[in-house]
């Protein structure tokens, strides 16, 4: 996994730095899109001399070469995925948990031309928002 880490930080124009591999290798480990505390902390079990200032430049740098999404479902804090294939997410208004789904819509969506004059699109991100199953049974239960 690691020689994959250096092709994708290679392949983006980057350096390859013990920080970026520590960031991108934990944060390829999981599917819960943590805040940058939380990767502060895992990745501290690896580096830990790592500050939280380098772990919030590494993600901004990261985010900037399309190597990780910052994902910010109007919430206070903004999280991180690690999967950048193209997905949708899921977001639970109750507990805020941020799923990954499978989907991707069939058409492109754009926008009008006269909406923003000038605005070339060059990404977009699905978001369903709902309830998850655990919130879900919480509720019934609250109810009865």
């Amino acid at each position: 996994m690691k020689d994959e880490l250096i092709k994708k930080l290679r392949s983006r124009g980057l350096s390859v730095t013990p920080q970026r591999l520590a960031v991108l290798g934990w944060l390829a480990s999981r599917r819960d899109h943590p805040t940058a505390e939380q990767i502060f902390h895992g990745v501290r079990q690896e580096l830990p001399a790592i500050s939280f200032n380098t772990i919030y430049k590494t993600l901004e740098v990261l985010c900037r070469q399309g190597l990780v999404t910052k994902v910010n479902p109007l919430h206070e804090v903004a999280r991180y995925d690690g999967s950048t294939h193209h997905h949708a997410h899921a977001v639970c208004r109750r507990c805020q948990a941020i799923l990954d789904v499978d989907w991707e819509p069939a058409l492109a969506l754009s926008l009008p031309a006269d909406l923003l004059p000038g605005f070339r699109v060059d990404g977009q991100s699905v978001t369903f928002w709902g309830l998850c199953a655990g919130c879900q049974e919480k509720l019934t239960t609250e109810e009865e």
